[in-house]
């Protein structure tokens, strides 16, 4: 009986001494955070920021500047015209020239939004816009051959653009452009 005694009591003094030590280290980590904490910090880390809306035809019609932007990043990226890589630098911007003595309007596109005339001394990318239609134009450099020419509408342009998901690059692209109306 002594010696089941001593096995019990021993038994208690190791649950006692685990026990304080257990409580010990708990008390130095933090406790769990509830579940709705977890859960809202969990979903707060997978939240993807809002997204950019999509361009529509609408808004280009009541904002020019984002049209043209529209217009001459599609020459850029999905054209195959060599020359309209030469407006690619966007942190420069554009210059945008019209002239509405001839049908339809011919825009001509600078590279750098703050070109000078002394500059202007290679004739410009220009394109023409007619209702839903764009027409780009590229002057071959040094040769007699026709300018290069691509067509498209406006409506590809804009689905184009949402499709590559390029839409917060566009709207960004008219505080870096320089509109010069030559129409009147």
């Amino acid at each position: 009986m002594k010696k089941w005694l001593i096995a019990a009591g021993t038994g208690v003094i190791v649950l006692v001494v685990g026990g304080v030590v257990l409580m010990t280290r708990s008390s130095a980590t933090p406790a769990p955070a509830s579940r709705t904490a977890q859960t809202s910090k969990t979903s707060a880390r997978k939240r993807k920021p809002a997204a950019t809306p999509r361009l529509t035809l609408a808004e280009l019609k009541h904002n020019r500047k984002l049209t043209y932007s529209c217009i001459i990043y599609y020459a850029i990226k999905d054209t195959k015209l060599p020359r309209w890589q030469e407006v690619n630098d966007s942190s420069v911007g554009w210059q945008v020239e019209h002239y509405a003595k001839k049908h339809p309007t011919r825009y001509l596109v600078w590279p750098d939004r703050h070109i000078t005339d002394a500059d202007k001394n290679l004739a410009p990318n220009w394109f023409t816009l007619s209702a839903d239609k764009v027409t780009y134009d590229s002057m071959i450099v040094h040769s007699f051959r026709k300018d290069q020419t691509a067509a498209t509408t406006l409506t590809h342009i804009v689905t184009q653009i949402n499709a590559d998901h390029a839409m917060k690059k566009v709207r960004t692209m008219p505080a870096k452009m320089m509109v010069l109306n030559h129409a009147k």
